[in-house]
């Protein structure tokens, strides 16, 4: 592989580089093998889905060479354009139905046992990128076969429980926004099924080494609220 230029962004285990000619470079820092999120892209790609397209993967599987998509995440369109939230809720709704339109490949590791869609469990406005093209969903490290309604759960959860930034009347205010941004986006749901997933969705999170305790508490208040109202 051709040597990279610079880093683009960094995640929890890889960075992104560029690559020229309008590609990147996910390079796995720990040697993690990235073949299972190219086989998913793939297999995304030739269904129509809003994925990056793969170019090449390494020998090893640790280095992955991919479309570059240019463009802000929803969460910083939503910061600059808090305007917008209702038409970007109902991207990423969308974004969630139409993948859960395509069936989970039985390669794929089963999530909660029963359901057979293509889930990602990860898909929240911070792995959508708003590309001229249109919006893009990245980063699918989690991606496996499960019901639908776990995976728009996991959005919900994971919406509900981020840190807002800044204090005072900043972060009321990001507090605010943030709630009628979940409020829109489950909107375009059935909850009966969303709230029935959200507690085992939990529990799979809780387990997740990222969170911090403070998300995992308010994970544990939205699954006592809404287990009530069942």
């Amino acid at each position: 592989m051709r040597e990279p230029r610079r880093v683009l962004a960094s995640g929890r285990d890889s960075d992104i580089l560029d690559y020229g000619a309008g590609l990147v470079l996910r390079c796995s820092r720990n040697g993690r093998s990235l073949e299972m999120e190219a086989r998913v892209m793939r297999h995304l790609i030739e269904r129509g889905y809003p994925a990056p397209r793969v170019e090449a993967l390494s020998a090893d599987g640790s280095e992955l060479i991919m479309e570059r998509i240019d463009g802000l995440t929803m969460l910083e369109a939503l910061t600059r354009q808090p305007w917008t939230l209702c038409r970007n809720a109902a991207v990423l709704a969308g974004l969630h139905n139409r993948l859960h339109e395509i069936p989970g490949p039985g390669w794929l590791a089963p999530f909660l046992g029963d359901g057979n869609q293509l889930i990602h469990r990860d898909l929240h406005p911070i792995n959508v990128l708003l590309s001229p093209k249109g919006p893009v969903v990245i980063d699918w490290t989690n991606a496996a076969r499960g019901p639908g309604a776990s995976d728009v759960a996991l959005t919900w959860l994971l919406m509900t429980a981020g840190e807002i930034p800044g204090r005072g009347v900043q972060a009321a205010l990001g507090r605010a926004l943030r709630s009628l941004f979940v409020r829109a986006f489950l909107g375009h749901f059935e909850l009966g099924p969303v709230r029935a997933a959200l507690p085992a969705a939990a529990e799979w999170k809780y387990r997740d080494p990222n969170m911090h305790p403070a998300e995992v508490a308010a994970m544990q208040r939205l699954v006592a609220r809404e287990s009530s109202r069942r």
